[in-house]
């Protein structure tokens, strides 16, 4: 397949939500985006896959404890993590999803091998654990996820009485430390598509919710004839707007380019009472990083291939 440079895009997101005007600048959490987009970017630029990227991103931002995944992942109202994960690759909608584990290493990396070395897409919990066991994929104690501040987090949930979404604003919270669903988006040297989320849902949840994340063509979705997008936010809302589906019609059908698709479809989740944002890079390169929230944490590679990081609407870097 005839490779060209050019048509590399990379974008990757760690949130969106809200922050108070007066918060620290989240130095912290701009360098693990831009350190994370430019490895990903890099390997993009050697000639490896847009799956290949996706999964390398993902797999950074579950290690970093900044993140809403993985390490450092929110709590449910248990005080426990359930981690949610999906991967979806263009060429052919191969797609690979895993929900509520606590034990799994990498989620991410379960998903693709379930994606690769399973004939199913989604498995849930225990199943899900049982099958990264005979898989050989890496496990590890539940607590190994917790950090001190997803304690805080949960502790004043529960006084307020709260479900809390990706970043929040409360006062009993470090406004320095960003917590946010994490996701990936990729376009290689030969034009192909993925796109890869993980998350540790939504603070003081109910056991056993699921949110967008692992659902395909809700809150992940790659099709190369379409776009490759990766979900945050609501994401009860963003099931019920169908999200990745509804953007791939838009486009698909109704001939809509990828701004317009995107955006159509954060109005619907808003209707449906949600917010957040996605990122999504289109079949002909086209590259956007909506939201409908106070903030979105995003890095992203255009054309240039320079690394461009921002949180608020005006601040890329």
């Amino acid at each position: 397949m005839k490779t060209d440079v050019s048509l590399i895009r990379f974008a990757l997101h760690g949130g969106a939500g809200e922050l108070p005007r007066d918060a620290p600048p989240q130095d912290a959490q701009r360098a693990a985006l831009r350190a994370i987009a430019t490895e990903a970017t890099a390997l993009l630029q050697a000639g490896g896959s847009a799956l290949d990227a996706v999964t390398l991103a993902v797999e950074r931002l579950e290690q970093c404890p900044l993140f809403n995944a993985g390490i450092g992942a929110v709590l449910n109202r248990d005080g426990l993590p359930e981690l949610d994960a999906a991967i979806a690759r263009g060429e052919d909608r191969g797609t690979g999803a895993v929900a509520g584990v606590s034990r799994v290493a990498s989620p991410i990396q379960l998903a693709r091998a379930i994606m690769e070395r399973t004939p199913h897409v989604l498995f849930a919990a225990e199943g899900a654990e049982r099958v990264a066991r005979e898989l050989g994929l890496p496990m590890v104690a539940p607590a190994s996820f917790i950090i001190p501040l997803r304690l805080e987090q949960l502790a004043a949930a529960k006084r307020s009485g709260s479900i809390a979404l990706d970043h929040v604003d409360d006062d009993d919270i470090d406004p320095d430390a960003a917590f946010g669903t994490v996701g990936a988006v990729a376009r290689d040297a030969q034009g192909r598509l993925a796109a890869a989320t993980s998350t540790g849902g939504l603070t003081n949840k109910l056991p056993g919710r699921i949110g967008d994340t692992a659902i395909f063509a809700a809150g992940t979705f790659a099709d190369d004839t379409s776009c490759a997008l990766s979900c945050t936010g609501t994401g009860e809302a963003f099931i019920r707007a169908a999200f990745g589906q509804a953007v791939h019609g838009r486009m698909v059908w109704g001939g809509m380019s990828l701004d317009d698709a995107t955006q159509a479809a954060l109005d619907d989740v808003r209707r449906h009472h949600g917010r957040g944002g996605c990122i999504a890079i289109g079949r002909d390169g086209a590259l956007t990083l909506p939201f409908n929230a106070g903030v979105l944490y995003r890095a992203w590679a255009g054309l240039d291939g320079r690394i461009r990081v921002a949180i608020r609407r005006d601040d890329a870097e």
